[in-house]
Formats: C-alpha cells, sequence, structure tokens
C-alpha cells in the first residue's frame, strides 16, 4: 500500500509541483552510517530535501564547514550541516553550491 502511494505521490508532484531550475533535482550524496549513500535533491525557496529524508535549511540547522575534496566523486565538495543532534555531511557537485547558497548560508 505504501508503495502505491509513492507512486502516486511521484506523479502528483511531478504534475503539480513546482517547475523551474530553481526547484529542479540534482544529485547528491550523504554519508549514513559512515558510508556515502547516493540520493536526489530537491531544491525548494527555504529548503533542500535528500532524498526524501533529511531536510536541510537555516531552520533545521547551519552549514559550518566545506571541505574541497573528492570523496565520493570527482569534483564535489563536502558540506558539513550541524544540526542540533549531529553533524550530516552532505556531498554536492561544485556545480550545485551556487543553488545550495540561495538556500542556505554558506560560511565565508
Amino acid at each position: 500500500m505504501s508503495a502505491l502511494f509513492e507512486i502516486l505521490g511521484g506523479v502528483l508532484g511531478e504534475a503539480f509541483g513546482p517547475s523551474g531550475d530553481d526547484y529542479r533535482a540534482g544529485d547528491a550524496d550523504v554519508l549514513v552510517d559512515g558510508e556515502w549513500q547516493e540520493g536526489e535533491l530537491f531544491f525548494g525557496p527555504t529548503r533542500i530535501i535528500w532524498d526524501e529524508r533529511i531536510i536541510f535549511s537555516d531552520a533545521e540547522g547551519r552549514v559550518e564547514l566545506i571541505v574541497d575534496q573528492d570523496p565520493p566523486h570527482p569534483n564535489f565538495v563536502v558540506l558539513h550541516f550541524r544540526r542540533p543532534h549531529d553533524v550530516v555531511q552532505l556531498a554536492v557537485h561544485r556545480r550545485e553550491l551556487k543553488r545550495v547558497g540561495a538556500v542556505l548560508t554558506l560560511p565565508l
């Protein structure tokens, strides 16, 4: 039953969801239990959602560090996003930093 709701939600989201460059999806990885997991980013006006599981917004936490490194893929940077109870490492391609910076406050 939950699979049906996921399919319907995806179809309805595509049909009635926001469109345009600001809302298109992007690819990113998150470090979960010591391993990088691939997922899709949804960019909204005030938050970014990874793989429909983790919300990144200035209200949820802050980017405290950007590490210029390649893992898990070449040309990726890793953002250390501090939440009240933990730090989430989000790896995005360098070209996505401008879009991430439009939603989240990035350190100088």
